[in-house]
């Protein structure tokens, strides 16, 4: 449990707020944004005025308390999102796969791929595991559907690398795999690395 409240290098707040102890309201927070567009269209997000501030040194408007607003709005991809993978997800099924394929290689794997950079650019999900993920979620009683799995397999195959690669090296190593399809991290890669778009960024109060 914690009471501590969270904030930006710059001062705003991005501690969602309580509202009084409403946690029924505060756990939907997420769904009611989603069903709300806010996570498609940043044109369905609205703040309130009094949550305005300038900053002190380019007076950029931004907004504290409540979450934050980014400077590039990224829409989340909805293509790829289906029953089968929340399924696999919910049940622990991707996360069981990828712990058995460790525990039972790890001597191999390791020998075959002794740093993340040999293994991010070598090691590929096999046929046989593609297996065992479907044989393990039909013990779960989820139903195979294929047509989804081609919707979401390049999501599942990535985290199943990313897994693997969690267990062989650490914890970084998983997002080294998974940030490539992070389509937040890319944009934000892409700011960064781009010194005119970035400054554009920071001085578009002035």
């Amino acid at each position: 449990l914690t009471v501590a409240r969270y904030y930006t290098p710059t001062g705003r707040g991005i501690q969602k707020p309580y509202n009084g102890g409403d946690l029924e309201a505060y756990n939907l927070d997420f769904i009611n944004r989603y069903n709300h567009g806010e996570m498609m269209n940043a044109d369905s997000i609205h703040f309130p005025d009094s949550l305005k501030y300038a900053t002190l040194v380019n007076k950029r408007t931004v907004y504290g308390g409540g979450g934050i607003m980014p400077d590039v709005f990224v829409p989340i991809d909805t293509t790829i999102g289906t029953s089968l993978h929340r399924q696999m997800l919910a049940k622990g099924v991707i996360n069981r796969i990828t712990i058995q394929e460790v525990d039972n290689n790890r001597k191999q794997l390791l020998g075959t791929y002794p740093t993340i950079e040999t293994f991010k650019n070598n090691y590929t999900i096999s046929p046989a595991i593609i297996q065992k993920l479907k044989n393990n979620a039909q013990s779960e009683d989820i139903e195979w559907n294929e047509e989804e799995f081609e919707k979401s397999k390049k999501l599942i195959l990535t985290q199943l690398k990313a897994l693997v690669a969690r267990d062989l090296y650490d914890g970084a190593a998983f997002y080294r795999i998974i940030n490539d399809i992070d389509d937040i991290f890319s944009k934000g890669l892409e700011v960064i690395s781009n010194d005119k778009l970035y400054y554009r960024l920071i001085d578009s109060g002035r």
